[in-house]
């Protein structure tokens, strides 16, 4: 079953090729339509893994304190058991039979579809998959953090700079950062999102700042291309007690 997500998505007002505004005179105007529509994450080193990947990443330099908090464990974006290419038929190990999204998972889009719907006072990021993100574009404040239930996907508060979107969340739970991070709820992680000047591609750099962990701010970029403008989402459903769901591929033996 297929569930379309809104009709704005089917109808985007990005230009592209000759019509594109060059980004040093974008607005934000611009930005926003831009920005609006569905995007997946690219594979620019191809390394043929999710583990891969990031695994060329430069990796955070923590403070004693925050190298102290690491405990042993893959990225969070490594899925792959045995970080290695995977092979064609081979099962991809997705979960460990829990519903939901662990790690930065809300935060940082992986190799699922995301969507982004932009308006006047919130921005929303919906996913292929579990987990979606409110920004908030209205000018708020972060709540006291004693008013935040930890969670994956933090509180978000968003402006534009010019034509680049510019997110900052706190209230993250306790966990792994890609590339030998750490994250607590004080832990700020800025995005910024940057539309190429054709419009076809985006980069999203990732920078996390915490006097008690970082020694310096921790920074790395993701690439994506743009969906066709009449892209939609599968919906997703999970059943922690089915096994079968703990594989996106799985072999026709296995098949119920």
């Amino acid at each position: 079953m297929h569930v379309k997500l809104f009709a704005a998505l089917a109808t985007l007002t990005i230009v592209v090729g000759a019509q594109a505004v060059p980004t040093a005179q974008r607005t934000a105007a611009d930005g926003a339509r831009a920005l609006e529509g569905g995007w997946v994450r690219l594979d620019t080193t191809g390394s043929g893994s999710f583990g891969g990947l990031t695994s060329t990443f430069a990796r955070a330099t923590l403070t004693p304190e925050g190298a102290a908090k690491i405990r042993p464990q893959r990225d969070p974006d490594d899925v792959d058991p045995d970080n290695r290419p995977h092979k064609a038929g081979e099962p991809y190990i997705v979960t460990q039979g829990r519903c939901g999204v662990g790690g930065p998972g809300v935060i940082e889009p992986n190799s699922a579809a995301f969507f982004v719907i932009p308006t006047r006072d919130e921005l929303l990021i919906a996913r292929e998959g579990p987990g979606a993100r409110h920004i908030y574009m209205d000018g708020r404040d972060h709540p006291p953090l004693s008013r935040i239930v930890p969670n994956g996907a933090g509180h978000s508060t968003g402006r534009w700079d010019g034509a680049d979107l510019v997110v900052d969340t706190i209230g993250l739970a306790e966990g792994g950062v890609t590339a030998g991070g750490w994250r607590t709820p004080e832990t700020h992680v800025t995005e910024r999102y940057h539309v190429a000047d054709d419009g076809k591609r985006m980069r999203i750099t990732f920078t996390w700042t915490d006097p008690k962990i970082y020694a310096q701010p921790h920074s790395y970029s993701f690439d994506f291309e743009r969906l066709p403008a009449d892209g939609y989402a599968f919906e997703n459903w999970c059943d922690s007690g089915d096994p079968l769901q703990r594989q996106s591929v799985v072999p026709p033996e296995q098949l119920p």
